[in-house]
């Protein structure tokens, strides 16, 4: 029997931890940096400017840090930076961010992502997310901590949601949706709205007792009938309100001021809020010089 070669590609200048497991077929390039645990299956090329760390593990066929699918990409040193104890199904992409929009992609810790999800450039994903086979996410999106997203739905670019809400199967979401919230159309013929609680959400959230009750009441208060909404948040407001509650009212509030229901449409062109916490002083800069 003729020995079978296993071949790898992986740049002497990528930084690999020593206990870091690379499946075989794997392209790793040059400007990579993998933490401490985390298992790399087979056929995966990592490539870009892309930090990925400890514990993670890494399915067959996924692409990393390649460059993004937007016209305006100039081929600047953008990030793709992942953070611990991710799970990865089979064939995940996540792409780098672009110069003009925030200069980085960023995951960050124990989220997991189904087969074929795609990670567009500019994402942000918080922690303990769960994004379910073939999602896909376009650009500039906020996935908040806790989110749940089921299979087939696609995110427009620049939408938030929230924390700890969900968004039903094969639901295609085109403005933000409010934390704790179960978001998705009926089986996919009607405009897709709020229509309940999340209540695994408030569960997962760890709440007491009280502020679960007090987040159930002003839920239903609000997205009973989205009709009047600003009212609706305003009356809430000026009974006076704290916690939770208080950040849900802020974000309808925020997303109602944004445009289409998209309140970080307000950043576009622009760099957003969350890239001054990952960007170095130098990349701050570098990202500031490349906006219009």
């Amino acid at each position: 029997m003729n020995n079978i070669n296993v071949v790898r590609e992986v740049d002497p200048s990528a930084r690999i931890s020593p206990n870091v497991v690379l499946g075989d077929h794997c392209v790793i390039g040059p400007d990579v940096t993998i933490g401490p645990s985390t298992t790399v299956g087979k056929h995966v090329t990592i490539t870009g400017h892309t930090s990925i760390g400890s514990g993670n593990i890494i399915g067959d066929g996924c692409v990393f840090g390649v460059e993004p699918q937007d016209l305006k990409y100039d081929g600047s040193p953008t990030l793709l930076i992942i953070g611990h104890h991710n799970r990865f199904g089979e064939n995940v992409s996540a792409h780098i961010g672009t110069e003009f929009g925030g200069y980085l992609t960023r995951i960050g810790d124990y989220n997991v992502f189904g087969d074929y999800t795609h990670i567009a450039h500019d994402c942000f994903v918080d922690d303990h997310t769960t994004i379910h086979s073939r999602a896909m996410l376009a650009g500039h999106i906020h996935i908040c901590n806790g989110v749940a997203i089921h299979e087939d739905s696609g995110v427009h670019h620049f939408v938030t949601i929230g924390r700890h809400a969900m968004i039903g199967a094969r639901t295609p979401v085109r403005r933000d949706v409010p934390p704790y919230t179960h978001f998705c159309g009926d089986r996919g013929l009607e405009t897709p709205s709020v229509r309940g609680v999340h209540a695994e959400g408030i569960t997962s959230a760890g709440l007491n007792e009280t502020e679960q009750k007090e987040l159930r009441r002003a839920l239903a208060d609000l997205f009973e009938d989205e009709t009047a909404l600003q009212t609706k948040i305003e009356q809430l407001v000026n009974l006076g309100v704290e916690g939770e509650v208080e950040h849900l009212c802020q974000f309808c509030q925020n997303s109602l001021q944004g445009v289409y229901g998209r309140y970080r449409e307000r950043y576009r062109g622009q760099l957003p809020p969350e890239a001054e916490n990952y960007l170095t002083r130098e990349q701050l800069a570098e990202a500031r010089r490349a906006l219009p």
